[in-house]
Formats: structure tokens, C-alpha cells, sequence
């Protein structure tokens, strides 16, 4: 039995038969809640599988057909492929069925079958009127020419009609990625003696295999990255599921820390975001236009979250209208450019449901836009462009970098890249390889697999040069600027400061030394300036030792020398670097002074084991003002460490 990666869906109203239709052409019984059997309508997705004319397999999801269950039904519709729309040959076209046709459409299903059930009951003339009225509905819809088969669970009639349309239908049916990023919605979670956790879905995207690691996405309170331990495909154990298999599998995750609505994803290769640009379109059936701050309901994969539409390009949207729009989800979602979403309100539309609209994503975890901002709002269209037109490479590559320039200064990383652009991300490395070798964008971290456009990068070039001149012009008789500190003034990123460094230290603009950056030209040694500063530092220094162990602070040994404070300041700072004075805090104090109080410090700690807070005021001979920096800082160097109320000796660190 050849498992085709493909899943079916069945749409429609309820009691139109969708159930007995599954179970007629399956032999399974997708109902499996007592509450369903008791009551005889679908409250929760069901699966089965079923095996085609031409002997392969194809995943089958059985959707509710209540106006109260929308949710499970949009949640299982999302991942198919094709789906068979139900409608009664006794009752016709229906509420639900003109909802779950509009559902189907907004997804972007492609391809279907449309099942006229319960033919038994309706023969010649009102048969005709049946499939009439189904087809006046699909008018101008993606079923429009859709086959309509006549079928009965009870006779038999029409059912390997129905499966032959099946698989003729699939057959045009685009395909799902199976080298993109791996992506399982989350549609069941449960637990199986024996097994643990299971988990089940439509595997949107990429592969699965025993032994891979997962995470689920948005985390829920406690949640953490588990291991795939088997997986099962149409209740077969598998050694890999593809992209459009029915999936389920059994992860080394805790239950509790998995629901409907998460995402299964491989760590660090997507996030959960809570801002959405889009195309949303919406649906002529609603009865009032949408304002552009309008909270409605979204459906996305198997998630539902409340969310703010902001409308970008428009005040309000007349039904039937389309607009550019940025969604503030509640709740974070997983989602991609060329995913599909689902509007609901909480008010019926006349022969509707709830329904109003839907849309394709165009970008995530952007940032918030105004109403009418240009550049956001030709970025948007940008990508709205490139979707539709799937370019070739060197289109693929300027978008590429396009979004990795729009990053700027910050950079981006692999993952959010790809979260902004509507290509496969086996398209996206090609492009991203093209550029890193003409430099055009450079990687600066391996595990985000970060990047950063050569202008930006220039830029901080420039920025870290104009920070060290400022620095030496400041402090003329520094050696040179602290990376730390240099660190603050051009990125807070460690390694891509690392680069900017690597690219300024190349060309010799600028001299990296370990902790230092410097301008090739700077020697504090040849320094004019050190003539003039020389006098000074001797004369704070002298302030500093006369003051020992309860030195002024910098305001008040400016006074006491009759200098600006500002003025001395990078004396101070030279004399610091220097070892001559050691800063604590807001104090700095003479080092000969801190070396004999940490010699007396070591001799009491040798004879009484533990020191008081009381015996160290009167050992250093000065107030807590004092006593507190000086302990806290012996405590830093690993010379002590405090126990309670008592300091005791932790070593004698090597100087």
C-alpha cells in the first residue's frame, strides 16, 4: 500500500452526511467521542485514511458541521489538499455549506470534489433541481467546475464515482514543500499507555524522523524542546513523514505542556510572533463595512486568537473589498508569507455564520505601522509582488537583500529572514550563498546563522572610528578604548561587534588590541598632552594616598585640587587603567591601601576563621560608607565570601 502525501477534507453542513460519506468510502468510523454517537452530530476533528482507485493512500480529516464548532473545522481544514464539500440532495445548499465553500476559498484550496449525498432520497426532477442549486452556488468559486456526484451511503450509488474524482482531482493538486521548514500544526494531544505523549497533525512543511528534536511553539508556561521518539503515518509506524502526510507522533514532551493551536517546529528555526502584515480580503456577505481598528477572531493553522486589524491602505473596507492590513494578535502565532487565515465576528451574516473574511500573510514579526506609512506600506506591496510573481534568481536575490538591508544596523537572523519572505527556503540559502560570496551580506553568528548587509556593517564601521577619535580626544593618555565600552556605543551584539572589529582592524582603520581599540595614529607615549596631564595625575594621586582607606569622592577630590571635575576625570580613569587607584562603585581608593588591608584581612581570616561586620569596621578603621565597598569587592575577587551575616576566606587569589 503506497502512502500518497496527501490529505482530503470534507466540508459542508450539518446532518448533510459528511460522516457517513468518510465512513462508506473508508470503512472507518471518524466519530469517536461518546458524545457524538449519543448526540449523532461531529464536535471534534476525526481521521481515517483511504485507499484510491490506483491503490495509494491518502489522509482523510472529517470536519464538524455545526455553526458552533467552526473553530475544529477551520483547524482541520488548513492542511488539505483538496476537499470534498458535502451538500444533502433532500436540503440543499444550506448556511454552513455557503460558510465552509467561503472557508475553503480563503485557505486557498485549489481543487474539489462536491459530494450530492443522500441521493436515495430524491430522484428526476428534484434531483435536478439539487444539482442545480449546488451549482449556482459554486458559481465564481474555486468548485465552479468541480464534478457534482450523485452518491448514497445507504444504496451504494455514486461512492467509487466519488473516489475516482478524488484521485483525478488530486492529481492536479499542488503539493506540499518537503524541503521547507519543518512546520506540524497541532490538532490532537493525548496520551497512549505505553507510548506517552502523541501528537497529531497535517505535516505542512519538511520532513520527520525518529530521534529529531522538536519544540512547540507559541511555549506554554513550563514548556521545553523534547525528542520525536517514533512516527506514524495513516497508523503505520514510518521511518519519515513528508510534507502533506497525516502525522502522529509520539514526543518525549509532558502533555501538559502541548495543546491545540501550537506548532511543531525544529528549535531556532521559527518563531512565534504577535504582528502580521497582510492582504485581507473581505467577504461581500457582511453586512457593514470593517473599521480599521475592528477586534475579531483569527484562525491560523490550528490557532485561534483574538486579534486588532489595522487597516493600512484604507479608513474602512466595504464587503467584497481587499486591503492591506497588520494584525495585532492577543496570543502569538507561527506563521509565514503565503500562509492563509480565516476573519470571524461574533455576529451572524444572513445565511452565513460567522464569517467575515480572511486573507494571505505578506510578512511577520515586523514592527507597527501607521495607517498610510509609505515605505511600510511599499514593503508590503514589495513582497506582495514577489509572491506572485515566484521570480527568477536574481529576483529571489535582490528581496534577499532587500529585507537583510531592512534589517539595518541590528542584523537578522536566518530564521526571521525567512519569516519575511514568501520563497522556499531552499531558494533563500541559494540566493543568500550568491550574496555572501560577492560580500554583498555577511554572516556574523553561526548558531542564529545571523546577517547583516555590507552597508550597515560599513555604517558601524564608520560608527566604531568616530567612537574611538571621540574616546582618545577625551582621553588623550589612554592606551585606548575599552571594547566594553566600545561595545556600548556601536552594538550590544558581542559577535557582531566582533565583526565590525574583524572588518575596521583588516583595512587598518582601526588597531585591535585584547581589550583595546585604538587609531593607528594614537600614542599616548608621544602624546603632547601627557606633559600637561603628568603634574596632575601626581597631584590626585598624592590625594588619593594621603586619603587611604577613606578616600574623597571624585567631586570632592576635584575641590580639594581646585580642578573641574569633568577635568579630572580621565586622570583618574589613566591612573585606574594604570593600578595606581582601584574603583569600587562610585569610590576609588589608593591600591597600596586596598593591598594592606586585603594582607590584614588574610592574617584574620588564617587565625579566627570568620570575620564580623563589627570586626571588619574595626579592622579597616573607617565607617560602613567604606567597609561595604571594600568587602563587597574582596568577595569579587574571590578572596572571600559571605555566609550569613560573616565573611570567611574562599582563597588568596594569585596578583
Amino acid at each position: 500500500m503506497a502512502t500518497l502525501a496527501r490529505v482530503i477534507g470534507t466540508a459542508g453542513h450539518i446532518d448533510h452526511g459528511k460522516t457517513s460519506l468518510v465512513r462508506a468510502l473508508t470503512g472507518i468510523d471518524t466519530d469517536r467521542l461518546k458524545e457524538e454517537k449519543e448526540r449523532g452530530i461531529t464536535i471534534e476533528l476525526g481521521f481515517a485514511h483511504l485507499e484510491l482507485p490506483g491503490g495509494e493512500t491518502v489522509g482523510v480529516v472529517d470536519v464538524p458541521g455545526h455553526e458552533r464548532f467552526v473553530r475544529a473545522m477551520v483547524a482541520g481544514a488548513v492542511g488539505i489538499d483538496l476537499v470534498v464539500l458535502v451538500v444533502a440532495a433532500d436540503e440543499g445548499v444550506m448556511p454552513q455549506t455557503r460558510e465552509h465553500l467561503d472557508i475553503c476559498g480563503l485557505l486557498g484550496i485549489q481543487r474539489g470534489v462536491v459530494a450530492l449525498s443522500k441521493a436515495d432520497l430524491v430522484d428526476g426532477e428534484l434531483r435536478e433541481l439539487a444539482v442545480a442549486d449546488v451549482a449556482e452556488t459554486l458559481e465564481g468559486t474555486f468548485l465552479e467546475e468541480a464534478p457534482i456526484i450523485a452518491c448514497s451511503t445507504k444504496t451504494g450509488e455514486g461512492l467509487e464515482a466519488v473516489k475516482a474524482a478524488i484521485a483525478a482531482a488530486l492529481r492536479e493538486a499542488p503539493g506540499k514543500d518537503p524541503e521547507g521548514l519543518t512546520r506540524l500544526p497541532i490538532d490532537r494531544v493525548f496520551s497512549m499507555k505505553g507510548f506517552g505523549t502523541v501528537v497529531t497533525g497535517t505535516l505542512w512543511a519538511g520532513k520527520l524522523r525518529a530521534g529529531d528534536d522538536l519544540v512547540a511553539l507559541p511555549l506554554l508556561p513550563g514548556g521545553e524542546p523534547g525528542k520525536l521518539r517514533g512516527v506514524q503515518v495513516h497508523g503505520a509506524t514510518v521511518a519519515e513523514a513528508r510534507a502533506g502526510n497525516r502525522t502522529a507522533v509520539n514526543l518525549t514532551t509532558a502533555k501538559e505542556w502541548l495543546a491545540r493551536g501550537q506548532t511543531l517546529v525544529r528549535p531556532g528555526e521559527l518563531e512565534a510572533g504577535r504582528l502580521v502584515d497582510v492582504r485581507l480580503r473581505y467577504l461581500a456577505t457582511s453586512k457593514k463595512a470593517l473599521k480599521r481598528r475592528a477586534r475579531l477572531l483569527v484562525h491560523a493553522g490550528t490557532a485561534q486568537t483574538l486579534a486588532t486589524i489595522s487597516l493600512l491602505d484604507a479608513s474602512e473596507l466595504a464587503p467584497g473589498g481587499t486591503a492591506l492590513a497588520q494584525l495585532q494578535l492577543d496570543e502569538p502565532m507561527v506563521m509565514l508569507p503565503g500562509d492563509r487565515f480565516i476573519l470571524r465576528g461574533f455576529a451572524m451574516q444572513r445565511h452565513h455564520g460567522t464569517t467575515v473574511g480572511g486573507g494571505v500573510v505578506l510578512r511577520t514579526l515586523g514592527k507597527r505601522v501607521r495607517r498610510g506609512t509609505p515605505d511600510a506600506l511599499q514593503v508590503l506591496r514589495d513582497n506582495e509582488r514577489a509572491a506572485a510573481a515566484n521570480g527568477g534568481a536574481g529576483d529571489v536575490e535582490a528581496r534577499v537583500r532587500l529585507e537583510v538591508a531592512r534589517a539595518g544596523e541590528q542584523g537578522i537572523a536566518r530564521a526571521a529572514l525567512q519569516m519575511r519572505l514568501a520563497y522556499p527556503p531552499r531558494v533563500v540559502d541559494a540566493a543568500l550563498a550568491k550574496l555572501s560570496a560577492a560580500r554583498d551580506v555577511v554572516r556574523y553568528d553561526k548558531e542564529r546563522g545571523a546577517l547583516i548587509d555590507k552597508e550597515a556593517l560599513a555604517s558601524l564601521g564608520r560608527a566604531a572610528v568616530a567612537a574611538v577619535e571621540a574616546f582618545h580626544a577625551a582621553q588623550p593618555l589612554a592606551a585606548g578604548m575599552p571594547r566594553e565600552e566600545l561595545r556600548a556605543k556601536v552594538s550590544g551584539d558581542v559577535k557582531l561587534l566582533h565583526l565590525v572589529l574583524e572588518t575596521v582592524g583588516s583595512d587598518g582603520t582601526l588597531v585591535v588590541e585584547r581589550d583595546t581599540v585604538r587609531l593607528p595614529s594614537h600614542d599616548p607615549a608621544r602624546d603632547q598632552a601627557r606633559a600637561g596631564l603628568a603634574p596632575l595625575a601626581e597631584r590626585t594621586l598624592a590625594v588619593y594616598a594621603a586619603a587611604g582607606l577613606q578616600p574623597p569622592r571624585p567631586v570632592e577630590a576635584a575641590a580639594t585640587l581646585a580642578v573641574d571635575p569633568k577635568e579630572l576625570a580621565p586622570v583618574v580613569d589613566m591612573l585606574v587603567r594604570g593600578g595606581s587607584l582601584v574603583r569600587m562603585k562610585d569610590l576609588v581608593f589608593h591600591a597600596p591601601a586596598v593591598d594592606e588591608i586585603r594582607a590584614k584581612l588574610v592574617a584574620y581570616l588564617q587565625a579566627h576563621a570568620e570575620i564580623s561586620p563589627q570586626q571588619w569596621k574595626d579592622l579597616v578603621g573607617a565607617s560602613r560608607k567604606f567597609t561595604i565597598p571594600l568587602a563587597e569587592h574582596f568577595d569579587g575577587e574571590k578572596l572571600t565570601m559571605r555566609v550569613g551575616e560573616v565573611r570567611k576566606l574562599r582563597g588568596i587569589p594569585k596578583r
